[in-house]
């Protein structure tokens, strides 16, 4: 079975998580962002962990987080108490009270997400980027400092932001089994999603980034259709960043990292290493034809005109 690493976060990324878990020829780890984990009633969440374990127990909410069908009664009970911008859910919120006792009897995140995937008979590997705490932070152009929930839940990402940090990045760790499993694959993905907000924490952990560069086969998928984003507020991030949120800009963006593209129909530059695809996901099934697109090209040995070439 070929080896595959999938970078996840977002929605977005979950949604492709989910069609790449449904290939049968391919041994997937996905690696997941964590910079929006947060403390919310006291409780440790992992949202975009969440996300992919929910989507691929195919139990996830109509929105993409959140589980299908919830309660929210512990949620109507707070209202009682404190004005709530964060809804969750019965369920979602008895998986994050599993996960918070663990933290606190001393597990790493790594082994309570490997824990929780079990639980929902998950067959791939899920591990988060770092079991060391990232947290996203948004510097708005107004000089106003926010967390990711504030940022998206609160303020409904609407805030022009001057700058974006990844606190903590910079003495992060990177498990031995994610180092392991990058090196070991023989293709990495780079998920549709937000760049910024998603993929960059990532990024922003040296060690992390670096074996990502050492890689020798990365492709991303393109977060962007035309001159919008597939969702949420990826363009608005990208162009705050200054980057055009076109191919340009994400070669810009991913410099040094990514050997091949694909973007939506229309969006090429015409390189040799960008490809055309529909990258919307309007159905389940979508997600996995793009996913066995992208792969029997990669492992089609007649195709190999952009295997090292690296902007």
């Amino acid at each position: 079975m070929k080896k595959v690493v999938y970078l996840s976060g977002g929605v977005g990324g979950a949604k492709f998580a989910k069609g790449l878990s449904k290939l049968r020829n391919i041994d997937l780890s996905i690696i997941v962002n964590t910079g929006d984990d947060e403390y919310i009633h006291g409780v440790a969440l992992s949202p975009d962990i969440d996300s992919v374990i929910y989507g691929l127990a195919n139990i996830e909410g109509k929105h993409g987080w959140g589980v299908l069908n919830d309660k929210f009664n512990v949620n109507n009970e707070l209202k009682k108490f404190y004005d709530l911008n964060f809804m969750i859910g019965d369920k979602d919120l008895a998986l994050n009270l599993f996960r918070n006792q663990m933290l606190n009897d001393g597990l790493k995140l790594t082994e309570i997400t490997n824990m929780i995937k079990n639980k929902f008979n998950i067959r791939c590997n899920i591990l988060p980027m770092s079991d060391d705490k990232v947290s996203t932070k948004l510097i708005t152009k107004n000089g106003e400092k926010l967390n990711f929930q504030n940022y998206f839940v609160e303020k409904k990402a609407k805030p022009r932001l001057s700058k974006v940090v990844y606190e903590g990045s910079r003495n992060a760790r990177v498990s031995n089994q994610v180092l392991k499993l990058i090196n070991q694959s023989e293709v990495l993905i780079v998920g549709p999603s937000n760049p910024v907000l998603s993929i960059g924490p990532i990024l922003s952990i040296s060690r992390l980034n670096q074996s990502i560069k050492d890689h020798n086969n990365v492709i991303a998928i393109s977060p962007f259709v035309g001159k919008k984003a597939l969702k949420g507020p990826s363009v608005q991030n990208f162009i705050d960043m200054g980057y055009k949120p076109d191919i340009q800009g994400l070669k810009n963006y991913y410099k040094n990292r990514v050997n091949k593209f694909f973007v939506h129909h229309g969006d090429s530059d015409n390189s040799s290493n960008v490809f055309e695809e529909q990258i919307v996901f309007k159905s389940e099934n979508d997600a996995k034809n793009l996913a066995n697109r992208i792969l029997k090209n990669e492992w089609d040995k007649n195709n190999t005109n952009w295997r090292n070439s690296r902007n």
